[in-house]
């Protein structure tokens, strides 16, 4: 049986899915190209963290492949 992929990523977990760094993925939940939530850390008073919807991480990473496939042929046409 696989395992469920369907567990909320922090941004420094969704970072090297996207072979990114996490500023890049935090002005991508600012711009609205992925759906997060913003979750308080137990124990850690004023501290907050983004947490990323994996399937806004996956319709990212096909809109990065479409761009490439595009870019690639553009330059061969």
């Amino acid at each position: 049986m696989r395992a469920r992929r369907d567990h909320w990523l922090t941004v420094q977990q969704t970072a090297p899915i996207l072979n990114s760094i996490s500023a890049e993925v935090c002005r991508l939940l600012s711009i609205g190209r992925f759906s997060g939530s913003k979750c308080k850390q137990p124990g850690c008073a004023g501290k907050a963290q983004w947490l990323v919807n994996p399937k806004s991480i996956a319709k990212e990473q096909r809109r990065a492949a479409n761009r490439a496939a595009n870019a690639r042929r553009r330059k061969t046409a």
